[in-house]
């Protein structure tokens, strides 16, 4: 490999970044789950780490710490510096008030067109249990692949499902559309029923969303841009963004976005997920972890 090759591959590896959202409480885990200690925050895995430090430690695999970003909102920052101290201070994008997605990754997207007009980004929740993180970290390197070559692609990560699970979103996939691995998304659909999640289950064409996204940071901002103006004109001049933070609309990516936008693709994983969103996911965590607990009338509300 000559200088060059290799100064063109630190550069692109430099130009990928993970922007990490905190998000809300998590009101379903209530009253485990609260504003002092948001779900992000509480520790099931047998190591005792956060899941919000988990999530870091994971994508530090793949990228340096100078490329994870964090979004959140400003009473949640002693939190996410008392949980992971080596985030660093210009990386946390701290919002005056919590408005879903949608803004949250705009915010971020702003901010790294301005460092690098040209950055991949892969957008992360910070509220997730990941099993078999080899496969987890190597899905997401084949979706930055993906989006290096096919600038104009919005990417997911989809996953097989094994239940028919109702507070789970869906991807409906094109069995013909697919390159290599990645596949054509045919449409985003919300939590179905139980009836209709079976259907999906019966169909074959159906995938869990994961809520994971990989894109350009400029792709991105188009189109927000085209399709999300009550998004893009209070944020168009970063100058203003936080006086101008309350006019934005409380609206998640997929329905501001990925349900109305072309060139959308979806990356097949097959990692063992669980997005620790009700008490039932959690306990299944905690068992498979070996972590005891307490629970009432179905809740858990300690974890030992």
């Amino acid at each position: 490999m000559t200088k060059r090759d290799t100064q063109n591959t630190k550069r692109s590896a430099n130009n990928v970044y993970a922007v990490i959202l905190v998000g809300g409480i998590g009101k379903r885990l209530q009253p485990l789950s609260k504003p002092s200690r948001p779900k992000p925050f509480l520790s099931v895995t047998k190591d005792r780490k956060t899941i919000f430090a988990k999530t870091v430690a994971r994508v530090r695999k793949i990228l340096p710490m100078e490329n994870i970003i964090v979004v959140a909102n400003k009473r949640q920052a002693h939190l996410i510096r008392k949980s992971s101290p080596k985030i660093l201070k210009g990386n946390l994008l701290l919002e005056k008030a919590s408005k879903n997605t949608a803004p949250a990754i705009a915010l971020a997207s702003l901010e790294l067109k301005k460092r690098s007009g040209d950055a991949v980004i892969v957008v992360l929740p910070a509220d997730h249990y990941i099993g078999n993180e080899g496969l987890y970290l190597s899905t997401l390197k084949k979706a930055i692949d993906f989006v290096k070559v096919n600038s104009r692609a919005l990417v997911t990560i989809g996953l097989e499902p094994t239940f028919p699970a109702t507070g789970y979103g869906y991807i409906r996939v094109r069995a013909k559309g697919r390159k290599g691995e990645v596949y054509e998304v045919e449409r985003f659909v919300e939590k179905p029923d139980i009836e209709t999640a079976r259907k999906f289950i019966e169909d074959g064409g159906y995938l869990w969303n994961t809520g994971t996204f990989i894109f350009k940071a400029v792709t991105f901002l188009g189109a927000v841009r085209r399709l999300a103006k009550s998004i893009y004109e209070p944020m168009k001049d970063m100058r203003k963004i936080e006086e101008r933070y309350d006019m934005l609309p409380n609206i998640s990516v997929d329905y501001a976005i990925m349900e109305k936008a072309y060139d959308i693709y979806c990356v097949k994983g097959s990692y063992r997920w669980e997005d620790v969103g009700s008490f039932d996911s959690l306990k299944k965590v905690l068992k498979a972890e070996g972590r005891r607990f307490l629970e009432k009338d179905g809740k858990v509300t300690k974890i030992i």
